[in-house]
């Protein structure tokens, strides 16, 4: 039954969400001109009266803040359109949205979107009627966009208001803006080239573009048939006589025959672009030659969603295996082992909550994501390891988890059972069980898993709504061996019968989460240096004082008391101010060599411009200190006598990029090529070719066998 103090913290709770709800809800002000995040939206009109009956044009101006866009209609690979809603008087009447040309972008994860950069006007012809309504004409305008910038993408979205004089001697306003932007415009006229369509192929389509000049460049922006996605256009070689096929691989809803539109665009140097919108159902049809023609490069890859929800649930389930993960999955077969003696059903109850946290965590992550990407603000995976408060915290739980496991302390974990370490016989608690899942998923967020790169770079670039999808299969992946496991309690009897030994193994594991905090430890001090180090390891042995108290008294009134007053004691004695000293720099001068004479220098984009150019083939190895799978790749494969020999031999630059706290330029790299996390490792072969992304579980085979695809 509820009690009075427990309603009070729900409603406590209840006023913080309506409170965090009320200070992030979006700003309605009606106003011209509103900033949000990097863009400054204004309500402009190409007149400064309204007269009865005389159409005029209204238009929304975007002034876009540098490295920031702002999608078009048709945004390509992944975000959300940009849409205007007028809100008219009574009589009033909008025409349909004119978009100027948008440029073709290709982002973090090879996405290729369709942007405004730095600017743009999108406008509509407004019709008032005869007569006008009497007072001031008051229109209204609800703007919606995504705006984007190598990091992040972030909503945004305002209600802006233009009030104008109703009557006559009207004059012309914003003349060069609007004048601008129009000369921007597709025109519906007959393109001065002829362009053939080949629409018979479910799996792609084709324009061949004749009687263009060599020297003149053409794009092609599609405005796609419903339920029809294409990919990556690829440009085939330009003829002598300027001819050329531009061929879109489709993506999802492949049909022959479907009714594609879209605006080609034309400039020849730096010239002004011209457009001209074109349709499949009104060109004519290409000749057998080019219908015939293969197509001139592979298709794009494949991101669409049910590939990427996919290798989201492989990469879910291969992350059990894990170094980052396996000293916590050790613990829970141990609980596995207490279990096997108990009813089937309360087993399977134990691995649903299990399960539970799991997917806590993950939707707790992505919540995170969407809460704080709406506000501007970034995150990558492996995150609370580049920040010292959360760093300090993950240190303290998993002390306080290792001593819980030595027997220093006993704590009751919910589902009517006493957790008692001293007992054979003791039963996990569901809220243990709950708390387990999600301290497993936030040790496994130190590394990547294989299939998890790629997946995670396109999550935290996607829409909230398919993060939450990406988060749910990883969680569903990285579950099931548990669910299947506790879902048939008979596959337990092959684990050892409970006895002594379970005591024995119970404090072993204790001396394992110890040792993780010794590496969490060292992880503080690489980072923060020896000041830091010193006052967390101070701190730390409060926290035993606090927790050995806690065991000694029972859980009694007067154990609270001395527990607060030892961790408020240790917080200021040892914490308060300690931790704010700033990362420490790596230095960019010299670099750390190797057993066998290879030289690690510290990346720099200068460094790999300078090798690239000079044909220099450069090896990139992403790490950082908490990523024990940058670890073992290094020990086991990198930093071993046959890789080194090829390295030396084939004359590879060895550099190190260390992420350790979240170097924002090291962040845009690994954006730039789909990651959100490490390990990551790219090969520049030297020669002007695209760098190679090695797989983030390395191999020496795998390594070699692109090594030795270097000129000597």
């Amino acid at each position: 039954m509820p009690t009075p103090f427990s309603r009070f913290r729900s409603l406590g709770f209840l006023a913080i969400v309506v409170c965090w709800l009320i200070g992030f809800a979006p700003s309605y002000a009606q106003e011209a001109a509103q900033k949000v995040k990097a863009v400054t939206v204004t309500l402009v009109a190409n007149t400064t009266a309204v007269e009865a009956g005389k159409p005029f044009t209204a238009g929304v101006h975007f002034e876009i803040d540098p490295e920031w866009d702002v999608y078009w209609q048709f945004v390509g690979d992944l975000g959300q359109p940009t849409s205007i809603d007028w809100e008219l008087p009574p009589g009033f009447t909008a025409g349909p949205l004119q978009w100027p040309l948008p440029e073709a972008h290709i982002g973090a994860g090879d996405f290729l979107n369709y942007v405004y950069l730095h600017e743009a006007l999108i406008f509509a012809e407004i019709t008032p009627p005869a007569p006008l309504p009497p007072g001031p004409i008051t229109i209204k305008a609800t703007v919606k966009w995504q705006m984007c910038d190598p990091h992040t993408c972030v909503p945004g979205n305002a209600n802006l208001a233009l009030s104008l004089p109703g009557g006559s001697g009207a004059q012309p306003a914003n003349a060069e803006l609007f004048t601008t932007w129009r000369a921007q415009l597709p025109k519906n006229t007959p393109t001065p080239f002829t362009v053939k369509w080949d629409t018979s192929k479910a799996n792609e389509f084709s324009l061949h573009i004749e009687g263009l000049p060599k020297e003149f460049k053409a794009e092609f922006f599609p405005l796609p048939p419903a339920d029809a996605k294409p990919a990556h256009p690829v440009v085939g070689e330009i003829a002598a006589d300027g001819s050329r096929t531009i061929t879109f691989p489709i993506d999802e809803g492949g049909k022959p025959n479907l009714p594609w539109r879209g605006i080609i665009a034309t400039n020849k140097g730096d010239a002004p672009r011209e457009g001209w919108l074109i349709d499949s159902t009104t060109s004519p049809a290409p000749s057998a030659a080019v219908a015939t023609a293969p197509s001139p490069a592979p298709a794009a890859p494949d991101h669409s969603l049910p590939a990427i929800l996919w290798s989201a649930f492989l990469g879910g389930l291969i992350l059990n295996l894990m170094p980052c993960v396996l000293p916590v999955i050790a613990l829970k077969i141990f609980g596995f082992v207490q279990q096997a003696g108990e009813h089937p059903r309360r087993v399977f109850h134990l691995g649903l909550a299990f399960v539970a946290g799991v997917f806590a965590f993950f939707l707790g992550l992505a919540t995170l994501i969407a809460v704080l990407r709406a506000n501007g603000i970034g995150l990558n995976w492996g995150f609370q390891f580049q920040h010292v408060g959360i760093l300090v915290t993950l240190i303290a739980l998993v002390f306080v988890f290792g001593l819980n496991l030595l027997g220093v302390f006993e704590i009751a974990l919910g589902g009517g059972t006493a957790s008692k370490l001293s007992e054979l016989s003791s039963k996990e608690g569901f809220g243990g069980a709950f708390l387990h899942g999600m301290f497993t998923t936030l040790l496994g967020t130190s590394c990547t898993a294989p299939f998890l790169g790629a997946v995670l770079g396109f999550a935290f670039v996607a829409p909230s709504h398919i993060v939450f999808l990406i988060f749910i299969a990883i969680a569903t992946g990285m579950s099931l061996p548990y669910f299947l496991l506790t879902a048939n309690p008979a596959w337990l009897r092959f684990l050892p019968k409970p006895g002594l030994w379970m005591e024995r193994l119970k404090q072993l594991m204790g001396f394992i989460m110890l040792g993780v905090v010794v590496w969490l430890l060292g992880v503080l001090g690489q980072s923060r240096g020896i000041d830091p180090l010193i006052a967390v390891s101070s701190f730390l042995l409060v926290l035993g004082v606090a927790c050995w108290v806690y065991g000694v008294l029972a859980g009694r009134a007067v154990s609270w008391l001395l527990i607060i007053a030892l961790l408020a004691g240790g917080y200021f004695l040892f914490l308060n101010g300690k931790l704010n000293a700033a990362p420490k720099a790596a230095t960019t001068a010299t670099g750390a060599t190797e057993p066998g004479g290879l030289t690690w220098l510290p990346w720099t984009a200068e460094r790999v411009a300078e090798a690239t150019k000079k044909g220099q083939p450069v090896f990139i190895d992403f790490t950082a200190d908490w990523c024990l799978n940058c670890k073992y790749n290094e020990k086991f494969v990198i930093n071993t006598e046959p890789v080194r020999a090829v390295l030396r031999q084939k004359n590879v630059l060895t550099l190190k990029a260390d992420w350790t706290n979240g170097e924002e330029d090291i962040t845009a790299i690994l954006k730039k090529f789909g990651r959100a996390g490490v390990p990551v490792y790219l090969l520049y072969p030297g020669d002007n070719a695209e760098p190679v992304l090695l797989p983030e579980i390395l191999t020496q085979a795998a390594v070699l066998a692109e090594l030795n695809k270097l000129k000597n």
